[in-house]
């Protein structure tokens, strides 16, 4: 399983503020448990927002969600709290919804998953491929979720990566 998310270190949190992306938004996250005692952790994603709007919306998406929340780090409250998630003790394994370079990760789908991605576009498209086409997804990040955007032919198409995995 893919885990392409940047762990989120305390440092990121002065950081945010300097850049004025006070709101995070928080969401559970499953793709992870690559070292050992991770199992008894519960895995959370957050998304740095500087509009609360923003924040607001993205929130709602993932509104059923059990840990879905919005952090103002800027009340004190829920400063505190978070960087408590942050420490090693923490029952929490926080992600932050950012990739180290989209160029590795790209290249790291396209090798790994060109086979997955094949037998997707098989299945669910009307689109012919000889053997030699080369698939080159881009990546997006919405609302936490990681999609693989595949063109062909003048046409674009839009899945969740999870699809691609399981294909």
């Amino acid at each position: 399983m893919l885990q392409p998310f940047e762990i989120f270190r305390p440092e990121y949190v002065t950081k945010l503020l300097s850049l004025k992306k006070r709101y995070l938004v928080s969401q559970s996250y499953a793709r992870f448990s690559d070292r050992p005692g991770d199992e008894q952790k519960t895995g959370l994603l957050v998304s740095e927002y500087q509009d609360p709007g923003l924040a607001k919306v993205h929130f709602n998406a993932v509104r059923n969600d059990k840990f879905a929340a919005i952090l103002d780090l800027e009340n004190p409250a829920h400063r505190n709290k978070f960087e408590s998630m942050l420490s090693v003790e923490s029952l929490y394994r926080i992600f932050w919804s950012v990739v180290k370079s989209t160029k590795e990760l790209e290249a790291l789908v396209n090798h790994k998953y060109k086979d997955h991605m094949r037998r997707y576009i098989d299945r669910n498209t009307n689109w012919r491929l000889n053997r030699d086409s080369g698939i080159k997804p881009s990546l997006q990040v919405i609302f936490g979720e990681l999609y693989l955007i595949l063109k062909h032919a003048g046409q674009t198409i839009r899945i969740k990566f999870e699809e691609i995995e399981s294909s």
